[in-house]
């Protein structure tokens, strides 16, 4: 346990490269076509741990932890436990309806918010009475096995820290140094929370330290999403707000997977959306609320009361070149911020095509027909 994301196991043990996560999930690969050959679990074609599985799991976690009014910071650790978990386990050797409510259950336990055995096994079962066992003790059977494949490390650092570290920053920062003068609106800060939110649902968490996150989603509300607003052809974001609503209005992305360099990020902001100054329509609104009731996102009021009005009133090409000297200036890992971009993109890209039902369908088919 360590009280710094630097000395943590989080960082000195669960802190993975590209190329260890691709050899670890296939190395699982070989594991589960073996078990299949000699019998040991049936093979479920349709039950893929794609891009579509990641958001039906995260919809899960969001469903489950609003019945329970669970914490937004537990909620994100039992998906980093759900990932970490999957990166050891077939998909097709578990009750993915079970797994979800243990993680819920030892996050809870973990972030001191718990929740009884017999609660949460029981909400569970009203959300899913075909898949999840009225006996309590397949949830605590669960639970030690899940801590064994994490090796027992727990501790889970978020990126929300972070951006409200980076919030208090911009606020307190001499206007002459380092990208002084740039503020977050409580509006920013809540679509940076609501990407964040979404990232749970990528690889980002097992592979990147949570202050990269925070900065990619701000730069992905700060210079993308201000381009949107402008009428800009760059990126759009399109997401459900995470912990809010699976089935939310998306905004326009470009349903072609993008590839984005380091030079990109660097054109990204110096690039120049509409020249005249209206903000026009907000679309980034559609990113997301954070309904959960731990770990909300501070509203307007508890921000600098003079945070609003000086960004109402700054030209959105200043506050951008601004964003864009604190990060010169900052010596945060630029190419890391690139690739988790990169897989948010990805994300948002895929999350218009995302079809739930047929995950339910293929999940359906394989716990029932054991």
């Amino acid at each position: 346990m360590s009280a710094d994301f630097w000395n943590s196991t989080q960082r000195t043990k669960w802190q993975l490269t590209r190329y260890s996560l691709f050899e670890n999930r296939r190395k699982l690969l070989l594991l589960e076509r073996k078990m299949i050959h000699n019998g040991i679990i049936k093979d479920a074609p349709g039950i893929v741990y794609d891009a579509n599985m990641r958001i039906y799991l995260h919809n899960l976690l969001v469903k489950l932890g609003r019945r329970l009014n669970i914490r937004q910071i537990a909620l994100a650790t039992a998906e980093v436990y759900l990932t970490r978990f999957l990166t050891k386990v077939s998909l097709k050797e578990i009750n993915l309806y079970l797994l979800v409510t243990t993680c819920l259950y030892v996050a809870c336990k973990i972030e001191e918010c718990p929740q009884h055995i017999r609660v949460i096994t029981s909400e569970a079962r009203n959300l899913w009475p075909e898949y999840i066992p009225q006996d309590i003790t397949k949830v605590a059977e669960f639970e030690f096995y899940l801590i064994e494949e994490m090796d027992s490390y727990l501790v889970i650092h978020h990126p929300y820290k972070s951006l409200l570290q980076l919030r208090d920053f911009f606020t307190s920062v001499n206007p002459q140094y380092m990208g002084g003068g740039f503020l977050l609106t409580s509006e920013e800060l809540q679509n940076s929370w609501s990407i964040i939110n979404d990232s749970y649902i990528t690889d980002a968490h097992l592979l990147f330290p949570p202050h990269v996150i925070a900065i990619t989603a701000v730069y992905i509300t700060v210079v993308l999403n201000q381009q949107n607003k402008h009428g800009n052809d760059g990126v759009g974001v399109g997401s459900t707000g995470g912990s809010n609503s699976a089935g939310s209005q998306q905004t326009s992305i470009s349903n072609e997977k993008a590839d984005i360099q380091l030079d990109d990020l660097l054109s990204l902001t110096y690039s120049l959306p509409n020249e005249n100054g209206d903000n026009g329509s907000n679309t980034g609104n559609n990113i997301g609320n954070n309904s959960n009731n731990g770990d909300r996102v501070p509203k307007s009021g508890e921000i600098n009361s003079g945070a609003n009005g000086a960004n109402g009133g700054m030209d959105h090409l200043v506050r951008i070149d601004q964003f864009r000297e604190f990060l010169a200036r900052s010596h945060i890992n630029l190419d890391e911020v690139v690739e988790v971009l990169q897989d948010m993109v990805n994300l948002y890209a895929i999350w218009n095509r995302y079809n739930e039902s047929q995950v339910k369908r293929a999940l359906s088919f394989q716990l029932l027909n054991r």
